[in-house]
């Protein structure tokens, strides 16, 4: 029997199984005969046919009888906690001195010694690990679920806006789940897509959705479809109807009662406004997430949290631990764009990234380019995302450039004595010790998967995100070591040498992964993130560029001069400046330091040409000074040609280019002639920090060089 006689059904006929859909047909709309290993219409396009396996029905349901027999089994038994729900049914959080709240407190007793209220005894509790299983099943399978339902999500999506129409906004959706989504994780997917199906424009937002984060996710996402198409004009006016939109809607929404939603779609606007050069208002919009973020208690523990509110189920307790360690993960990668100290420092020890849904870990990852690319866009076949690995790497590299900020660029507002200088410079130089030993930790204990050995890359990029954890690593040592070497006036010493041959190293490394991630994905799609990478590679470009042509002894490398060179890092932030323009200001500090390099070589070279008679007699074309240096403006220019070294450094190039502020707008400030010392009074980071090393030897203790251990 055929198989069209197989799927007949009469009346009283058992309903016949549904047949599988590739992802390529469900992506095309098409109709799809499930012919295995190819369906025909895969065959027809000469595209890679694959099929998304979700969950069993009959594994689902065992699962939430599952869950169901857990949540029986909770105890509940006082009342009393330091948690307490508002007036619409959120999670408040308010410390002891608050006069909101008094937290419960037994007699004779304090209330940190106090055990949570819905403890249960450990006589009757079954093994951790055994829980964290369950737990674990739950979240997976919920997320398995949600994710068949998120086509009749998308759909519904004209309920709560009109901006756009369901076809373009499903396309944004996916912009934003391929490109954006992976590396901060500001959305918890399965909550979100929940929500979207049950939205209504009566009752437009549920608890982890909202109008207001639907429209700054599809204006974020906007920018992707500006670029390479027939209709750029009218995808320009789409993005700035829908940019004004969620400005709109997003300052309605924090006049208002505070929420998750609101956070998110904060978070996602500051990313937005970094992208795009707004750097005050990106600081804006991520303090106000940060600050409510701590109102809703998402700074601590969850674990304790479950103990406190009754309520709270195990996808809530996700929900709020990704959100943690998305607020956290932002706040370092703005500090790094804007050069400010980081605002989100709460403490980490008790909350570590540690992510129960592994759902996205094993889901295949595949470029999104858009409906009308598809045909047009080399094959890519789908590769393993490892997602929550990958971001629980980011989570404890950022702690590591928390630590780099706060204790390396970190800056006393106040002038100190010579002698507290000294102290400050031995507090810096330990700090470094500690530090660079984290991270060589952290690369070694970097899962396989996630590392990408620069000598052995593969033809095709790996997922976005993945190169641009291993770009963060390498950016990273660059941040650690660059003060070492930007003041330095040799080379000899067996630590500056190190500390040089690692960031040039870093940035050899850098300009290979670049190369891989440009050539297989184009520059329309890279971050904010990989681009500030560039320009801190783009800084060592420049330091070796210049030590070139001076008299100084610099450390051999065995780097090819061309992943050396100016002119590949500026093509990135040029091409990556076309959708993100906020880059042009990195590109503009590169060439102003580049102009003020050529300009002082030819007016040392021309003096050297013409010297004047007052200085002197000139041998083998070198005038050579009759007085000391500094005596005479005339003696200071022969004598810095002669030893062209000794007013060498970095200064025009801060480590943190978009490092900017204002006092009003009545008030401008030269910001090109202030003193950076000034600056890093303001901002806390000190963006040309200089440090000198002690006479100890750290390196020789087995650092990280590129992917060695030497």
């Amino acid at each position: 029997m055929d198989e069209a006689k197989k799927s007949t059904k009469g009346p009283g006929s058992t309903p016949s199984r549904r047949r599988a859909i590739c992802s390529n047909c469900r992506r095309r709309k098409s109709k799809c005969d499930s012919r295995q290993p190819q369906c025909s219409t895969c065959i027809a396009h000469n595209s890679h046919c694959h099929y998304d396996k979700p969950p069993s029905l009959a594994y689902v349901r065992s699962l939430e009888s599952k869950i169901e027999k857990l949540l029986q089994e909770r105890s509940a038994s006082s009342t009393g906690r330091s948690w307490q729900e508002n007036e619409h049914g959120s999670v408040c959080y308010h410390n002891p001195t608050s006069s909101f709240h008094e937290a419960p407190l037994s007699s004779g007793r304090s209330n940190s010694e106090c055990n949570p209220p819905h403890e249960i005894p450990l006589a009757s509790q079954e093994s951790s690990v055994l829980q964290n299983d369950k737990i674990k099943l739950s979240l997976v399978s919920n997320a398995a679920a949600q994710r068949r339902f998120e086509a009749m999500a998308v759909e519904k999506m004209a309920a709560v806006q009109n901006e756009v129409s369901s076809e373009v906004a499903s396309e944004l959706l996916k912009f934003h789940w391929c490109w954006i989504h992976p590396m901060f994780q500001f959305v918890y997917r399965p909550a979100f897509t929940r929500g979207m199906a049950l939205s209504s424009p009566n009752q437009p937002e549920t608890s982890y959705f909202s109008e207001t984060l639907l429209k700054v996710l599809l204006a974020h996402c906007a920018r992707f479809r500006v670029q390479d198409r027939p209709y750029q004009d009218s995808a320009s006016t789409v993005m700035g109807a829908l940019s004004h939109q969620a400005h709109l809607s997003l300052a309605m929404k924090i006049a208002g009662p505070s929420s998750i939603p609101t956070i998110q779609a904060l978070l996602q606007q500051s990313a937005r406004e970094v992208a795009f050069g707004n750097s005050s208002q990106a600081w804006l919009y991520s303090g106000m997430a940060f600050r409510i973020a701590i109102d809703l208690g998402i700074h601590l523990p969850p674990e304790r949290l479950r103990g406190y509110v009754k309520n709270l189920a195990a996808e809530d307790i996700e929900i709020r631990k990704r959100l943690f360690w998305g607020c956290y993960t932002w706040d370092k990668a703005i500090s790094l764009y804007l050069g400010r100290m980081p605002a989100f420092t709460p403490a980490v020890e008790s909350n570590d990234p540690v992510f129960m849904d592994d759902f996205t870990e094993n889901d295949p990852w595949q470029p999104y380019y858009g409906s009308e690319d598809l045909q047009t866009r080399p094959l890519y076949s789908p590769q393993k995302g490892y997602m929550i690995s990958c971001f629980t790497a980011l989570c404890k590299l950022s702690m590591i450039l928390s630590t780099i900020m706060l204790e390396i660029y970190g800056s006393s507002q106040e002038p100190r004595p010579d002698g507290d200088q000294q102290s400050s410079q031995s507090t810096k130089n330990s700090a470094f010790i500690r530090i660079s030993t984290s991270i060589q930790k952290w690369w070694i204990d970097l899962p396989e998967h996630l590392r990408l050995n620069i000598k052995n890359l593969p033809d095709a990029s790996p997922p976005l995100h993945i190169v641009s954890l291993n770009l963060l690593y390498h950016t990273t040592s660059v941040l650690l070591h660059r003060p070492f070497i930007i003041g330095a006036t040799e080379f000899e010493t067996p630590a500056i040498s190190r500390s040089y041959q690692i960031c040039i190293a870093a940035c050899a490394s850098i300009h290979d992964l670049l190369e891989l991630l440009t050539n297989t994905f184009g520059y329309v799609h890279t971050t904010y993130l990989n681009c500030y990478s560039t320009y801190i590679a783009a800084t060592i470009a420049v330091l070796h560029f210049q030590l070139q042509e001076e008299s100084v002894s610099v450390p051999t490398s065995d780097v090819p001069s061309e992943k050396l060179g100016l002119k590949f890092f500026l093509g990135v932030l040029q091409k990556s400046a076309t959708t993100m323009p906020g880059l042009a200001r990195s590109v503009e500090i590169v060439k102003r330091h580049m102009q003020t390099i050529f300009d002082r070589r030819a007016k040392r070279y021309l003096e050297s040409l013409f010297p004047d008679p007052s200085d002197g007699f000139v041998r083998n074309g070198i005038p050579k000074p009759t007085q000391p240096r500094g005596a005479s403006n005339g003696s200071q220019i022969a004598g810095n040609y002669q030893q062209p070294y000794s007013g060498f450094n970095l200064e025009g190039l801060p480590a943190f280019p978009g490092q900017n502020f204002n006092v009003g707008a009545d008030y401008p400030l030269e910001q090109e002639i202030m003193d950076p010392g000034f600056t890093a009074g303001f901002l806390g980071l000190d963006s040309h920090i200089t440090l000198h090393h002690e006479d100890s030897d750290w390196a020789y203790s087995g650092f990280l060089l590129g992917d060695d251990i030497r």
